[in-house]
């Protein structure tokens, strides 16, 4: 059962059955995306939900969302990490994988269309380098 006050970090809409999270109000750091709320799945990220929140440093999608709107986290300048669940593959939504300081990138194992290891993004069977991020060292 999600928190209350971890409940009151995020606006949302209901619509047939789902949650779409529409905005952020927490303080950032470590954010993770409820998967449900209400009792109801969150299936989406809104258009522009954690616009400009320069305190965001990492964001766990759970498997439950299947889209994220555009710009969701434009701004977010702080992002370190991602965790996307096993659910989502549209990872042109993810704007925020070329932030600076952006290092690490993880998949859940499950996922249909993307992996990684050691915190690059690949496809699902690690032929193809879809992003090494800009804030990871080394070559």
């Amino acid at each position: 059962m999600l928190s209350a006050a971890v409940q009151a970090q995020f606006n949302y809409t209901t619509n047939n059955g789902t949650i779409t999270i529409t905005g952020y109000t927490g303080q950032g750091g470590a954010v993770t995306i409820p998967d449900t709320i209400e009792g109801l799945p969150v299936t989406s990220i809104g258009y522009r939900t954690f616009l400009v929140c320069t305190r965001l440093t990492s964001v766990m999608i759970p498997d439950s969302v299947t889209s994220i709107g555009g710009s969701a986290f434009q701004g977010c300048t702080s992002l370190i990490s991602v965790t996307i669940g096993n659910a989502f593959t549209d990872i042109n939504a993810l704007g925020m994988l070329d932030y600076p300081r952006l290092a690490l990138i993880t998949v859940g194992e499950s996922n249909a269309s993307y992996s990684s290891m050691d915190g690059v993004l690949f496809n699902k069977n690690r032929t193809m380098l879809i992003r090494c991020p800009k804030g990871k060292g080394g070559s």
